[in-house]
């Protein structure tokens, strides 16, 4: 069972080496690393190529414009040839084990579809900020709370749910919510989460402003 990190990034040269780094340092190496350049006009690609030249595994698809992080992500996981994708922003760091780790877990639990885990915050610089309050997927914080309690870069799912359910542009992608949609859309259509109570992933907080009254809105329009 090969897995795929799908990694969408737009002028995300600031980051993107560390990420690179962690996903080249899996202890499981048969994986491949698809990275989707957004149009992005900063050192990104230059960066990219120069880790395809140290790692073979690393596959460069290019927009020529900037389409979203949304149909990054779709653009990626559609050109993965793995039968695990493993989801990553492009500032976002894996455990060296993230990878062995997950494929285990669908092996152990061959009915699971989706399946998140534990993340630690870090700051910009990296500095370790806590554990974030993350949770197995619940539809009742779903519909109470408009909350999955998931970080997005812990999740991983079996390509067969791409088939169903891909992530969602327009005003989905650009409230940074389209990883929200995606989970809720996965359980709308029958698939099952799981949980490995595991801190896999390093989620990079870095403060950006948010609309929330019309993220709230977004939220209710899909589950109304």
């Amino acid at each position: 069972m090969k897995a795929s990190f799908v990694i969408p990034v737009h002028n995300g040269s600031a980051y993107l080496a560390e990420t690179l780094d962690s996903c080249v340092q899996q202890k499981l190496k048969d994986i491949e690393i698809i990275v989707v350049d957004d149009g992005s006009d900063d050192r990104t690609v230059g960066l990219i190529n120069y880790f395809i030249e140290k790692d073979r595994r690393i596959v460069l698809i290019k927009h020529d414009v900037n389409k979203g992080r949304s149909e990054a992500r779709n653009t990626g996981i559609e050109a993965a040839t793995s039968d695990i994708i493993l989801t990553s922003d492009a500032d976002d760091l894996s455990h060296p084990m993230r990878a062995g780790d997950t494929v285990n877990y669908f092996k152990k639990f061959p009915d699971v579809d989706i399946v998140t885990t534990r993340a630690q915050v870090i700051d910009p610089l990296g500095n370790i900020g806590g554990v974030l309050p993350t949770q197995p997927f619940s539809w009742k914080n779903v519909t109470e709370k408009k909350m999955t309690y998931i970080v997005h870069s812990s999740m991983a799912f079996k390509k067969k749910v791409f088939e169903k359910v891909q992530y969602t542009s327009g005003d989905y992608s650009k409230n940074a919510i389209d990883d929200w949609k995606f989970q809720v859309d996965a359980y709308k259509a029958g698939f099952k989460f799981g949980y490995l109570n595991k801190t896999l992933v390093q989620y990079r907080y870095i403060p950006k402003p948010r609309d929330e009254k019309k993220i709230l809105e977004l939220k209710e329009l899909c589950l109304g």
